[in-house]
């Protein structure tokens, strides 16, 4: 068994939410407990009875002579904490990278990597260090790579012959002119240098590895930059067509534009080695089903809007908001509804590439449901699985439009913060529609 987990963002037992927005306290709460990065880890590391758990492999505890980690990104910390506590003293060393200070429960060496788009300065330690704990390994050793949303911040460096400043102007660039975040991300992925592209893993010449992932829904291939896994040539056909259809590839400078030849630095780096996959250890669905099954255990009607919505905030606030409108329809809410309500549910990256910080497109969001909420007894929500980063302005979460408590009495144009205690995932933002029947009697909660 697995104990309590010491960075749980809400302590158990703790009672339900209160104020006018319980209902889409509860689903944040639940979405948050269920994606838990420390929690996700633990389970799938394991050290019990003599057999090592590696996600979907089983060894013998005794297999290795050292035992180290490489954690990024947004959960670098909670994954590394996770490490510790299942390996305990066979863990001989790390190194963390994400935007917060590693904490002092974590006796290894890190660097803050701050939100944003820009190479950041922190990602040439974060490479070195990965690169000198990697080559230091033997065949008798284990490597531990966590990789979370965020991670391409700590491990993206320009390729030789370009400046950070180009490769930083490119993401900008592609970004500004209309590009999903996926799509800047996979031109990251291409054209970067540093431990994106498959790098890391040839980096590690001779140890075991098992690559443990928080996944946010653009796939596991683009995430980190990928740095387990080489590009393929169809990825760097479809970063290129990328460019170019957004009209950027005709000024890129010519150590940019050669990383997206077809081969282009396959032939001066080693062939890589065959290395377990990637084990998935936390998803949108995750936090989507715990949110959905919270509210379904408070009496409410759950239906599922999307599984991912990767649309900027504007468009993805339509989609969403329409898709709710349907499933309400369907549901034929009345005063003599047996349900308390109907909830919908989706996650969304707001269109944003790995790192920012969503706190902006958050606000954007929230402003659009609120001008396209037509039902007074419905209210939206949109709540980030990292908690509150980069700036103090804009909170973990907030909704809009009608309490979910009638009882109290709010300002539907106003947006009510609704803040977690501690980030310790980041599988994406959740968003809730919350609609109450129509003259629900006071007192019904």
């Amino acid at each position: 068994m697995i104990g309590q987990f010491p960075w749980d963002p809400f302590p158990p037992g703790e009672p339900d939410p209160k104020g006018p927005d319980p209902v889409h306290g509860i689903a944040y709460r639940a979405a948050v407990t269920a994606a838990d990065a420390y929690r996700s880890v633990r389970l799938a590391l394991r050290r019990e009875g003599g057999t090592l758990r590696l996600g979907n492999r089983f060894v013998s505890d005794g297999r290795y002579r050292e035992v180290a980690f490489l954690a990024f990104g947004g959960a670098a910390n909670s994954m590394g904490l996770a490490v510790l506590h299942a390996i305990g003293e066979r863990l001989t060393q790390g190194f963390l990278a994400g935007p917060d200070d590693v904490p002092p429960e974590l006796p290894f060496r890190g660097v803050r990597i701050a939100p944003g788009l820009a190479v950041d300065a922190g990602s040439e330690e974060a490479v070195r260090a990965a690169a000198e704990i990697s080559e230091g390994l033997t065949e008798q050793d284990l490597l531990l790579v966590l990789i979370s949303p965020g991670a391409i911040r700590a491990l993206l460096r320009p390729p030789p012959g370009a400046s950070t400043g180009e490769l930083s102007d490119l993401l900008e660039r592609t970004l500004a002119a209309g590009a999903t975040g996926r799509e800047v991300d996979l031109v990251a992925r291409v054209v970067g240098d540093g431990m994106v592209g498959g790098r890391l893993a040839d980096a590690v010449p001779r140890a075991d590895v098992a690559t443990f992932l928080v996944e946010r829904g653009d796939g596991p291939t683009v995430l980190g930059g990928g740095p387990m896994r080489p590009v393929g040539p169809a990825e760097r056909t479809e970063a290129r067509a990328t460019l170019e259809r957004l009209g950027v590839f005709a000024g890129l400078p010519g150590a940019l534009r050669d990383r997206l030849v077809p081969g282009a630095d396959t032939a001066s780096r080693p062939l890589g080695r065959a290395l377990p996959r990637p084990v998935v250890v936390a998803s949108p669905s995750d936090a989507l089903r715990a949110a959905a099954d919270a509210v379904f255990d408070k009496g409410w009607t759950s239906r599922l809007a999307f599984l991912e919505i990767r649309d900027a905030p504007e468009a993805g606030a339509d989609r969403f908001l329409d898709r709710s409108e349907e499933l309400l329809l369907a549901e034929r809410l009345t005063a003599d509804s047996r349900t308390k309500g109907v909830g919908t549910f989706a996650m969304t990256t707001l269109g944003l590439p790995e790192g920012l910080d969503e706190g902006p497109a958050l606000g954007r969001f929230l402003a659009r449901a609120r001008d396209r909420i037509r039902r007074r007894e419905m209210s939206v929500g949109l709540f980030r699985t990292v908690g509150p980063v980069g700036s103090a302005e804009y909170p973990a979460g907030a909704v809009v439009g009608a309490p979910t408590d009638p009882t109290v009495s709010v300002r539907p144009d106003r947006a009510r913060a609704l803040r977690m205690r501690r980030g310790i995932t980041d599988v994406g933002l959740l968003a809730v529609s919350l609609c109450r029947p129509p003259s629900v009697p006071a007192g019904s909660s």
